[in-house]
């Protein structure tokens, strides 16, 4: 991310504005896409605050674990379990795989899902003034972070959410109280808006001109998003999504260092010398999967994926519904061509799901699913004081 903003940056320092266009990306794109300062948008000195003044990307990490342990906090469960979630959401494999990538607005955004959701139950747990509040402000800085893709999981997650509550509220006799919430939420979305309009209409406008319109190089325009083939070009493999639980399950990184002790290493110095080993160790292919290449490999750990199967009998009512649903929906959905049913439907038929590539990374909603309904779980083991 440095290097390709360095020229943004450069020219910043020298002219004291900001550029609009970029020359080493791509032989040329919109410098609104890379890096620019919006000094009228007041929420980025809110997202300094919650930084500490944190050098990246330990800065992102922290705000993931704030931001899960906020929400067990709103879900009324022990700060002890609410530290343990919020290091195992923060420290999912997915977050350090990003971050090697470079994707930092990825895990910018992935790291404030919690207190979205922290926002959002609390609002339709009689809470709805301060949790639209806090679903406002923690909405409007995850489309700060300029990752719209994770921002679109949240909301079909969200769309999930208030089906469940509908459904609560109908067996409750809580109707009002659910459509105060509603519209609550509603207002608040609104607002998250309204600090991001010019990067969000500026990015709209591109759109109109980039691989995710139609294009000017075929007879009929048959597309209003990315060529099919290329969206789903990274698919989790369906047994690969075993990796959530074990981690070489698909063999790893495609480019991974080994030591001069591993097996692959002897068994090529035998047969071709050392100079061949040490050359082929240093960026040894061991992944296996069905994706193109990967940096690694989904992984959330087996406890808390154990406490999330565990969850599963221990919790009741819509809340234990939603999870398990969003959970196994967004799964599903990384499979992308390996299960074309679903990705069709989502493809075809959902407002701008044809916009996004790289169908894997639907995964960040299964990612918070395992250790949320995992520690509330555990909430409800220990001591059952835990909301529903």
């Amino acid at each position: 991310m440095v290097g390709s903003s360095k020229e943004i940056s450069d020219y910043r320092e020298a002219y004291g504005k900001e550029p609009l266009w970029i020359s080493t990306m791509f032989s040329g794109m919109p410098a609104y896409q890379i890096s620019v300062v919006y000094a009228s948008n007041l929420i980025q000195y809110v997202n300094k605050i919650l930084w500490l003044g944190l050098p990246g990307p330990a800065n992102l990490l922290f705000l993931g674990m704030l931001s899960f342990y906020l929400l067990m906090i709103a879900l009324k469960s022990d700060f002890r379990i609410g530290i343990a979630g919020a290091i195992a959401y923060a420290f999912c494999s997915f977050q350090f795989v990003s971050i090697h990538a470079g994707h930092n607005t990825k895990v910018h955004a992935i790291a404030l899902i919690p207190l979205i959701f922290a926002g959002v139950l609390m609002a339709y747990r009689d809470r709805w003034l301060l949790g639209a509040a806090i679903t406002s402000l923690a909405l409007s800085l995850q489309i700060y972070s300029n990752h719209l893709q994770i921002t679109y999981y949240v909301a079909i997650t969200i769309g999930l959410l208030i089906v469940f509550e509908l459904v609560r509220a109908i067996q409750e006799k809580a109707i009002p109280g659910f459509m105060r919430a509603s519209v609550a939420l509603l207002f608040a979305a609104g607002l998250a808006v309204l600090p991001n309009i010019t990067n969000l209409w500026l990015t709209y406008e591109y759109g109109k001109y980039s691989t995710r319109s139609q294009s000017e190089l075929t007879e009929k325009k048959v597309s209003t998003g990315l060529d099919k083939d290329y969206a789903l070009g990274w698919s989790y493999g369906k047994l690969e999504s075993m990796t959530l639980v074990i981690p070489g399950f698909a063999g790893g990184s495609s480019m991974y260092e080994l030591d001069n002790k591993s097996e692959s290493y002897k068994a090529i110095a035998s047969q071709a010398g050392d100079a061949q080993a040490r050359s082929f160790v240093k960026q040894a292919p061991l992944y296996w999967g069905d994706q193109p290449m990967t940096s690694g490999p989904v992984y959330n750990g087996v406890i808390p994926f154990f406490l999330f199967v565990l969850s599963i009998f221990l919790l009741k009512g819509t809340m234990r519904w939603w999870m398990v649903t969003a959970a196994v929906l967004f799964m599903m959905l990384s499979w992308g061509r390996h299960f074309l049913p679903l990705t069709d439907l989502f493809f075809d038929h959902f407002p701008a799901y044809n916009k996004f590539r790289s169908v894997a990374m639907a995964l960040v909603i299964t990612s918070f699913m395992i250790p949320l309904a995992g520690m509330l779980g555990l909430s409800k083991f220990a001591d059952g004081s835990l909301e529903s």
